[in-house]
C-alpha cells in the first residue's frame, strides 16, 4: 500500500478528520498527503516545516531534559511520542513512528471531533501509515 493510500484510509476511520501529511523530520519534507480540501493540503504543506521544531525545539528538549533529570521520562525514546494541540477550530494530533523517529503522522480534525475517539483511531492507523513507507 502507498503512502497516499494510507493516509486515506486512516482519514476515513478518525472522525471529522479533514487531512493528513506524513513528515520527515530531518529534512522537513512531506512525503504524503491527503486532504479534503486544496486549502487543507496547503495547511499540512505549511506545517510540515514547523514539525520538527515542535517535535526537536530547544525548549521541547530541555523540557525533556527535566523529566529525565526528575525520572518521570524514560531514556530508551526518543523524546515525546505524540501532540495533541489544539486552534480555534481544529485539532491538530502529531504521533512520531516507533519504526522511524525522525517520522511524524499528522492529522488535522474538526474541533467537532471526539478528542479519545480521535487519538485512539489515529493510535491505530498508525502502524498500518508507518508500514507504507
Amino acid at each position: 500500500m502507498s503512502i497516499d493510500a494510507a493516509l486515506s484510509s486512516a482519514m476515513k476511520t478518525i472522525p471529522d478528520c479533514i487531512a493528513a501529511g506524513y513528515v520527515d523530520m530531518e529534512t522537513g519534507m512531506l512525503l504524503g498527503l491527503q486532504a479534503a480540501e486544496a486549502e487543507h493540503s496547503d495547511v499540512l504543506e505549511n506545517l510540515a516545516l514547523a514539525v520538527a521544531n515542535l517535535f526537536q525545539g530547544r525548549g521541547v528538549i530541555a523540557f525533556q531534559e527535566l523529566l529525565r533529570a526528575a525520572g518521570a521520562e524514560e531514556t530508551d525514546h526518543p523524546g515525546f511520542g505524540e501532540i495533541a494541540v489544539f486552534s480555534d477550530d481544529r485539532l491538530h494530533i502529531f504521533l512520531r513512528t516507533r519504526d522511524y523517529p525522525d517520522h511524524v503522522v499528522c492529522y488535522i480534525c474538526r474541533d467537532s471531533a471526539n478528542i479519545g475517539l480521535a487519538l485512539t483511531k489515529s493510535h491505530i492507523s498508525l502502524g498500518p501509515v508507518a508500514a507504507a513507507v
